[in-house]
């Protein structure tokens, strides 16, 4: 890795790295294990989980991630930049999707720990839940019809955005903002406004 502009021994470097050179693997431990700890960083600041995550565990993570492909993913790198910025922006691009995976998935615990717990469930709980899913069912009515296939994509065939996307042809940032609009009328219906 120089610091200069691209040239040659970026290239030479990153092939005798996906080649598992040993020289190649020291100075690839010496030089970049900092900038991907710099990456990491960065992406832990935007995400800012509510819990620390051990930062070592990630980065040995994603050097495990550029490697376990026999080199391919090494490969890719064409020289048209310098290797440490290529690899900032392929490293940034890992943590940004593995803490929003964290964020979602700690997300979907605190709501799994808001159910009640179905085996220990009394009758009362429930004639309340029944009453619960009627209420829901009939917010739903209210919607369009395009709404309504919204509903049953993400909640009911338990799509992610992206596949909804895919499914109606759209793109993955306008249905967000889709679901996210019908998620604010569902939730004007149940609170009981018009």
């Amino acid at each position: 890795m120089t610091q200069n502009s691209p040239d040659g021994h970026d290239l030479t470097f990153v092939t005798a790295l996906s080649e598992g050179e040993h020289s190649a693997l020291l100075e690839f431990e010496k030089r970049c294990r900092p900038l991907i700890r710099h990456a990491f960083g960065r992406a832990y600041a935007r995400w800012r989980p509510d819990r620390p995550v051990e930062a070592d565990d990630y980065v040995q993570d994603f050097i495990g991630f550029l490697f376990e492909d026999d080199g391919r993913r090494l490969r890719s790198f064409a020289g048209k930049s310098k290797f440490s910025s290529w690899l900032y922006t392929v490293a940034l691009r890992y943590f940004h999707r593995a803490m929003s995976k964290v964020a979602r998935e700690r997300r979907s615990q605190a709501v799994l720990t808001l159910l009640p717990d179905l085996a220990q469930s009394t009758p009362e709980q429930e004639a309340e839940r029944a009453q619960d899913a009627n209420l829901l069912w009939s917010a739903v009515s209210r919607l369009s019809a395009s709404d309504q296939l919204y509903v049953r994509l993400f909640f009911v065939d338990g799509l992610n955005a992206t596949e909804v996307a895919t499914t109606l042809g759209k793109r993955t940032s306008a249905v967000r903002m889709r679901k996210m609009r019908v998620m604010e009328k569902l939730r004007s219906f149940l609170v009981g406004d018009p």
